[in-house]
């Protein structure tokens, strides 16, 4: 959930002067916890783990009705069989495909790259390279997966206690986005509220935690038993402490002129990528579930005895067992076997088309469809996943929004630490793709682009490279020891003498 400045504002004016931030608080992140968005959010990643709402049913129970002496005296009643089977059958669709988009997205690690080719930007290139490392893809990965379950997700900056510069994903669910009242987009104040455990008469209590960041300070509050939050301390985003002789003399306070959190957003309404899929996947969770339940229980044959009497259900069964027969005391009795069926087919037929509609509509791919793999060229593969491109269409941007903000944070520490004036500006991210392509047809793509797109950029499409940084690297290390072995052989054979021709290779 966000707010607005005025919304914010309203509920402060409502509060009244004569009551503090305390109420204030209380009252707005009661709003928020019950909220729908937040609610969806929690039902996002309670999808993405495998908790399902299938796992609530309880199949051992059955509605009866029960009419009374007249019509609208009927009643609804539950029965309790304890001998049905209470088997769940959990299809974690969502998860798979979260799992595929972030894969696709993010599998691989960004080219991360600054405009420009003289000394300072290298310098630039470096410490980027530095910055983007595989932790900082873990952390991008995070990232794209929690906006897909909650329809945003949010990357707090920091200093550590050791004053080095450093970020973490929070959760949305724990972030209430105070934003500008005219466009909605510039945050202007984040209330980040979550659980913290503390000591009560001897025993572990769990009471919130509140941080109140604004463009410059952070102010701390907890909850105390009586659901009243009282502030701890205000401070700003990080301190600088001067020394002299090694006493220290001066502490100042700073911030960043923005409360450093940056969202991702999964799309432009923030909607999570279960929403539109949830209902299917609760059908199709509850037809496999029940269908496999039937199957538990099924009972191969039953008899129908007619004429006999005088012996219980087990002991007929018994007999049957052991002498396949029984003895008919009236003449017009007859044991007949008779088989269960069970609609397999229509079951199997109708999850099939629940499949096709969770894929369709999540806008993902289904490798194992039918149609997947009769023709494997480059045309025929961008065909099976153009659903999938609509969906990642929308949240690319986002990506580029969030890391360029990111990269603002990073560059401004760097300059404030060495006295550079890097511009975050410069800063370009190609998100390196990962989806399933004709491998002969890129890497002709590839050879055909050089001269035109540059080097790093054509090392992140390529489908053996991995981490394009490291293979730059190793590109390097291994053209010098070329250059090395070739100047060599020209000394040897005497070419860097007048006249010589130098032996590079080429014809």
């Amino acid at each position: 959930m966000f707010v607005s400045e005025m919304e914010l504002l309203k509920a402060r004016l409502a509060a009244g002067k004569g009551l503090s931030d305390s109420h204030i608080l209380r009252e707005i992140l009661q709003e928020d916890a019950a909220s729908e968005k937040k609610k969806r959010m929690r039902e996002g990643e309670r999808y993405y783990q495998g908790e399902h709402d299938i796992l609530q049913k309880d199949f051992r129970q059955s509605p009866i009705s029960e009419a009374g002496r007249r019509p609208e005296e009927e009643s609804i009643k539950m029965f309790f069989n304890p001998n049905r089977s209470n088997h769940h059958c959990v299809n974690p669709f969502h998860h798979t495909l979260v799992a595929q988009k972030a894969a696709y997205l993010v599998g691989r690690e960004p080219t991360v790259s600054v405009k420009g080719q003289d000394a300072g930007n290298a310098a630039f290139d470096r410490a980027l390279e530095g910055l983007t490392d595989e932790i900082f893809n873990g952390m991008l990965t995070r990232w794209v997966i929690g906006a897909a379950n909650k329809g945003v997700e949010y990357l707090h900056v920091y200093y550590d206690e050791d004053g080095a510069f450093r970020y973490c994903i929070v959760p949305a669910e724990e972030v209430l986005a105070v934003y500008d009242e005219v466009t909605q987009q510039d945050l202007r104040e984040v209330i980040r509220y979550y659980d913290i455990t503390v000591m009560e008469n001897g025993k572990e209590t769990a009471r919130r935690r509140v941080e109140w960041w604004t463009g410059e300070t952070v102010t701390y509050f907890t909850e105390d038993g009586h659901g009243e939050f009282w502030k701890e301390r205000e401070s700003g985003h990080w301190t600088v402490t001067k020394l002299l002789d090694g006493e220290e003399r001066e502490t100042m306070t700073h911030g960043w002129g923005r409360p450093p959190f940056i969202p991702l957003r999964n799309n432009d309404k923030e909607m999570t990528d279960l929403q539109l899929v949830k209902g299917l996947i609760d059908a199709y969770d509850y037809i496999s579930s029940e269908g496999t339940n039937n199957l538990l229980d099924l009972v191969n044959l039953y008899w129908v005895i007619q004429g006999y009497g005088g012996e219980t259900a087990g002991a007929v069964a018994k007999k049957l067992q052991i002498n396949r027969a029984v003895q008919i005391s009236d003449t017009g009795g007859s044991v007949e076997a008779k088989q269960v069926e069970l609609p397999v087919e229509g079951r199997l037929a109708w999850m099939k088309a629940l499949r096709k509609d969770i894929f369709h509509f999540g806008m993902g791919v289904d490798t194992d469809s039918d149609d997947w793999g009769r023709a494997a060229s480059g045309v025929s593969l961008k065909f099976q996943y153009a659903m999938f491109y609509l969906k990642i269409n929308g949240i690319v941007p986002e990506i580029r929004r969030a890391l360029k903000e990111f990269f603002r944070f990073a560059v401004e520490d760097w300059n404030r630490r060495n006295g550079t004036e890097w511009d975050w500006r410069q800063i370009q991210t190609v998100l390196n793709t990962n989806g399933i392509t004709d491998d002969l047809e890129t890497v002709q793509m590839i050879k055909e682009s050089q001269g035109i797109v540059s080097e790093k950029t054509l090392l992140g499409k390529h489908p053996f490279v991995e981490d394009v940084n490291s293979e730059m690297v190793q590109l390097e290390k291994e053209r010098g020891r070329k250059k090395h072995d070739d100047d060599g052989g020209i000394a040897e054979n005497g070419a860097g003498q007048p006249g010589g021709r130098k032996n590079t290779g080429c014809f």
